[in-house]
């Protein structure tokens, strides 16, 4: 079978390319001091970062939690590898994730529109939509992989193209479990429900389903086998879907409730806020609605190549909608971009200066951000990932404070940008605790081993770490913790980002026993 691949105009091409590359710059100059000194890695991706640099050392999923399947940890572990830990890793990978985003809405966006304004997707997206996820986790690159997928079926549901998109969603689920499934769902429901010239079979269609939804499970399988065989199949379940169903939804962030939340004062983010917290659900709804009021006899194919963006679109949104934060919200839009500019093409005329005026919007947003980003205080650090650029003088201080008080390879708990940093290691199986059922008791008895058990010398804690308003007394499970670390521990120094540096009583700690880079890990297993 041969994958039939997509054949663009010259112009088509060449928008794609220029809109990539407008990304690319946008958001390597917002993570990147002109000309190369990058901005100290931070948000989500640096977990995986730091899961990255624990599998190179040979901590292969054996001595830390995971809920995650290891999609981005794998992808980063090879880049670790090659390049070593370097700080301009997550920043180069966004930057490089947003051009390959742009350039797949672009292309999209070419099978349903005609002239100019194939661009105004990436255009949105570079202005509305990456100032609120500017951060390389497992969400970009399985949106990454959906958009492929809607790209190839877009040009016709061979056999061959029907397996590409499988393998893809297994691709997607390997980076993000969720929304992998509700992909494979929504390009099921495309198979089915498509237009279909007059007797073709039924059981035709049932077929194409079944191969689509054997290739993702299959892909999906293979990425995680060796998982599944080192953790054992019940831990592996407990970890990728027991845990992000039961426990994750614990914390508020993690809820419905973040929906609309760091709706601070008015500011340069406000605008990209709003329009995609609003424009996300409302495009798909307003879509649906065009989709069933449309005449019973037009069989235009445009309509079929809707339908796919619409259904995909709606399954990654639901994928995310139990935990709505700006961040997730961004990740699941390149859909709705595209839904959005068809819609005001659509409308004909009438919507010529609406549709400038959004392109001219999104660039002064998007160059306004560059600006921002070059002109604000910075500081560099000669840390042990390279020299590294700070935008707050009170972290500045805290980092330089750990700089001069830390080793490469030394033992430390504390969480992932720290450990990161500062190339400490951390032989618990967590890298934070809260007070809710997100952080589980045998979690809690785990690190607490771990710590006594290598005389961790020093934890890098937060305030916010121990207490919450919102936590449940009946949910808060490190009581063990909060006395072992009154009872080992003194609080060295405080900083004004609200961490606190402790210190081990009476003992300075020991190296980790990690097996050798170079070696095989015995049985790895998922805690």
């Amino acid at each position: 079978m041969k994958i039939s691949i997509p054949q663009f105009r010259f112009g088509t091409i060449s928008i794609a390319a220029l809109v990539s590359l407008f990304n690319f710059g946008v958001c390597y100059f917002r993570s990147f001091i002109f000309l190369n000194i990058p901005l100290l890695p931070w948000g989500d991706a640096v977990g995986f970062l730091n899961n990255g640099t624990r599998i190179v050392a040979g901590r292969l999923y054996r001595d830390y939690f995971a809920f995650i399947p290891p999609g981005t940890e794998l992808t980063y572990a090879l880049l670790i590898k090659g390049f070593g830990a370097r700080s301009w890793i997550p920043n180069l990978m966004i930057a490089c994730l947003a051009a390959a985003t742009a350039l797949l809405m672009t292309l999209i966006a070419a099978q349903l529109m005609r002239g100019p304004v194939i661009a105004l997707p990436g255009l949105l997206l570079a202005g509305f939509v990456m100032p609120g996820s500017l951060d390389a986790t497992h969400h970009w690159f399985s949106t990454i992989a959906i958009m492929a997928a809607v790209l190839l079926l877009m040009h016709g549901d061979s056999l061959s193209n029907i397996a590409a998109a499988g393998s893809l969603c297994g691709i997607a689920g390997w980076y993000t479990q969720p929304k992998g499934v509700t992909a494979l769902a929504g390009f099921t429901a495309y198979l089915l429900l498509k237009s279909r010239p007059e007797g073709l079979p039924k059981r035709e269609r049932w077929l194409k389903s079944i191969l689509l939804s054997s290739l993702a499970f299959a892909v999906f399988a293979a990425g995680n086998w060796y998982f599944i065989r080192a953790a054992g199949l019940n831990r592996w379940l407990f970890c990728l879907v027991v845990f992000p169903l039961r426990y994750y939804p614990s914390v508020h962030l993690n809820s419905w409730q973040v929906y609309g939340s760091g709706f601070g004062k008015f500011g340069l983010s406000t605008i990209p806020f709003v329009f995609v917290h609003l424009a996300v659900p409302l495009v798909y709804g307003i879509c649906v609605l065009v989709m069933l009021r449309r005449p019973a006899k037009d069989s235009n194919q445009a309509w079929d190549k809707v339908l796919l963006l619409s259904l995909v679109g709606i399954a990654m949104f639901l994928a995310v909608a139990s935990s709505p934060s700006w961040k997730r919200l961004a990740t699941v839009s390149p859909p709705a971009m595209i839904l959005l500019t068809w819609l005001l093409d659509r409308a004909g005329r009438a919507m010529v200066i609406v549709k400038i005026g959004l392109g001219a919007a999104a660039m002064a947003l998007a160059l306004g951000g560059v600006v921002r980003s070059q002109t604000r205080w910075t500081a560099s650090l000669d840390l042990p990932i390279g020299r590294t650029a700070l935008i707050d003088p009170a972290r500045y201080e805290e980092y330089r404070y750990a700089l001069g008080h830390t080793y490469r390879g030394q033992l430390m708990f504390g969480t992932p940008p720290v450990l990161f940093a500062l190339q400490v290691q951390n032989p618990a199986p967590i890298d934070v605790f809260v007070p809710f059922e997100y952080t589980r008791p045998e979690q809690v008895s785990g690190t607490i081993q771990a710590l006594e058990k290598n005389k961790v010398p020093l934890l890098m804690l937060n305030r916010e770490m121990f207490t919450d308003p919102d936590a449940d007394p009946a949910s808060d499970h490190l009581g063990p913790i909060r006395d072992y670390l009154a009872r080992n521990y003194r609080r060295a120094s405080t900083f004004q980002t609200g961490d606190e540096l402790w210190e081990r009583i009476g003992g300075t700690g020991r190296r980790a026993e990690y097996p050798s880079s170079s070696r095989r890990p015995s049985r790895p297993r998922i805690p």
